[in-house]
């Protein structure tokens, strides 16, 4: 009792020392005011003309970003260029090379007159408290905020962490998962992408594929609108308001801001520069269309998963999907269907053909949530007759993806890396290139009707993480998308998931009746036989033979865990699959 007692005093000492009094708040404001900022003014210092698409009265100009060094580089143009206005929201910024770029030129941004504001989930970015506190003095036109600092702190330490989960799980659990930059209410950037070296072709160990749509027009003003909901929102602070960075800001050390740039950011940027790579963009990657709709989650999304469901970014995608008539195309880097979800997809029309594109086990490090994937995989193949696809780490042909591949060979050689906190170690085997993981969020709808997202197909994107992204109702945008998705699902670049032949009967109808009660079971997954299998296709044509003889003469199949050489990982992932489905919800 006596430990009980002691445990319930230093939790309860705990959460007393998290927040700051209002007192406390204003003193603080009032110091980071009166600073006279670290960054001199450059009012002489003038924008660079945009070379991007005037901004229409009516329809909207899009460019489609599918490389990470594209996406970077639009990223500058859009800094350079701004007149007024930047925000930024993401759920990761981190400061790798690519994070004191674009930091630094927010900053430059900044200190010519442009308001700039960034906001980020506080769990996974810039958790340097000496770094906030620099960018807190730094200069009147730049501002960061943080969405739900975790114990009102900037940087969370392993042991706050565990603490968190036990005094307040759900506030640790719910966290901002929205991408969004916005420019001069005439620009608006959203997508899959957060800010860190692996989305923009950067990281020697892992690289992402994700697709960004840039948006010029009218929607621009919306998507800033949602940006000002969470930046207005009393659930995000100012790093001042944290207690780390109080502590600091309070101290006799002056801060120091030192952001570097890199030999291969320099040579990035000469490439950027010279404009060819927009030149490209616009040539082949640009469309006109009619109206763009945005739509996100609202800040105060109940940290228990309890939301209206004709008010969320959820409730968005289902109604689009809900129209199909001929085919539903889906890319997402992780399945775990939601149970309305699975009746959303079974109330469709039964000619409607449905497309899930997603990551191997050996293509993504989320593991647990792959584990938990593979318990509904008969259900989708079998009772939903979904074609479905995953990733191969290493594909045939990277430099469809990723340009800069062989110059990421070299920097391996070299020795250049980029870790990011919590990376578990890679499964598969060592390559001299990275290995390269899908993460776009994409829905095809007839193709007529695309959205892009930042919202994953996962619980954890239904009912807990606050998203964004935009539907476009426009053929030759979604043939853009589709062929994108196509070209990661082929069969050089994916395995396909197909059920195995059927045993011998009785011997079947056990086995099929056995499985399904134990797939559906809330925590234990007793029946050892799965009924799918991955197979590498010779050539696309062979999907045409599914279901037949000839489809398993011709197609070889892999196993369960294609190119997964790691037992460990194998081993855990069977073990999550089978032990651990009370995690779904959370997933």
């Amino acid at each position: 009792m006596a430990i009980r007692v002691l445990l319930l005093f230093l939790l309860v000492a705990l959460l007393g020392a998290c927040a700051l009094g209002p007192s406390q708040r204003a003193v603080v404001d009032r110091m980071v005011l009166e600073h006279p900022g670290l960054l001199a003014d450059q009012r002489e210092s003038e924008p660079i003309v945009s070379r991007l698409p005037e901004p229409k009265a009516a329809g909207h100009q899009l460019i489609m970003l599918e490389r990470g060094d594209d996406a970077l580089a639009m990223r500058l143009e859009l800094i350079r260029s701004a007149r007024s206005s930047i925000e930024i929201q993401n759920y990761i910024f981190l400061l790798d090379d690519s994070g004191q770029l674009l930091l630094d030129e927010l900053l430059a941004a900044a200190r010519r007159g442009v308001r700039v504001r960034l906001l980020v989930d506080s769990l996974f970015s810039l958790p340097d408290p000496a770094l906030l506190t620099a960018l807190e003095l730094a200069h009147p036109n730049f501002e960061v905020r943080l969405y739900r600092p975790v114990l009102e702190r900037a940087k969370l330490s392993d042991a706050g962490f565990f603490a968190a989960v036990f005094c307040c799980f759900f506030e640790l659990n719910q966290r901002m998962h929205n991408k969004l930059m916005t420019v001069d209410d005439r620009h608006g950037l959203v997508g899959g992408r957060n800010h860190s070296a692996r989305y923009f072709d950067l990281d020697t160990r892992m690289v992402f594929v994700d697709l960004e749509v840039l948006v010029s027009g009218p929607i621009a003003g919306r998507m800033r609108q949602g940006f000002d909901e969470f930046w207005d929102d009393g659930r995000v602070l100012p790093p001042r308001h944290t207690r780390d960075v109080y502590r600091l800001l309070h101290s006799a050390h002056e801060p120091l801001l030192a952001l570097e740039r890199s030999e291969r950011i320099q040579r990035l940027l000469e490439q950027f520069d010279s404009g060819a790579w927009l030149d490209r963009l616009l040539a082949e990657n640009h469309f006109e269309v009619g109206e763009v709709e945005y739509f996100n989650d609202l800040p105060d999304t109940r940290p228990d998963g309890v939301r209206a469901p004709e008010d969320d970014s959820t409730a968005w995608i289902h109604a689009v999907i809900a129209g199909a008539e001929r085919q539903v195309v889906i890319q997402t880097p992780y399945v775990v269907l939601t149970r309305r979800f699975e009746r959303l997809l079974r109330d469709l029309p039964p000619e409607v053909e449905i497309v899930i594109s997603s990551n191997s086990l050996a293509s993504t490090d989320a593991f647990p949530v792959y584990a938990i994937s593979r318990q509904q995989r008969a259900r989708l193949l079998a009772g939903l007759g979904v074609r479905f696809f995953e990733a191969k780490p290493f594909p045939a042909q990277p430099e469809t993806f990723i340009p800069r591949y062989p110059e990421l060979i070299a920097e391996r050689a070299a020795g250049l890396t980029t870790p990011m906190r919590g990376d578990p170690r890679p499964a598969t085997r060592e390559m001299p290139g990275p290995r390269i993981s899908q993460h776009a969020k994409l829905v095809v709808v007839d193709g007529t009707t695309s959205i892009v997202t930042s919202h994953n197909l996962d619980p954890r994107s239904e009912f807990y993480n606050t998203e964004n992204g935009i539907v476009v109702r426009d053929a030759n945008f979604s043939a853009a998308l589709l062929e994108f998705i196509a070209a990661v699902s082929a069969p050089e670049s994916s395995w396909v998931s197909v059920m195995q032949p059927p045993l011998a009967q009785p011997f079947d109808a056990i086995d099929r009746s056995l499985a399904r009660i134990s797939r559906r079971l809330p925590i234990f997954d007793l029946w050892p036989r799965y009924r799918f299998e991955q197979f590498r296709l010779p050539d696309q044509d062979t999907l045409e033979l599914i279901e037949t003889p000839e489809f398993f003469e011709q197609a070889e199949a892999v196993g369960l865990a294609p190119e997964v050489v790691a037992w460990q990982r194998r081993w855990i992932t069977a073990w999550v699959s089978r032990m651990m489905g009370f995690i779904k919800p959370i997933l």
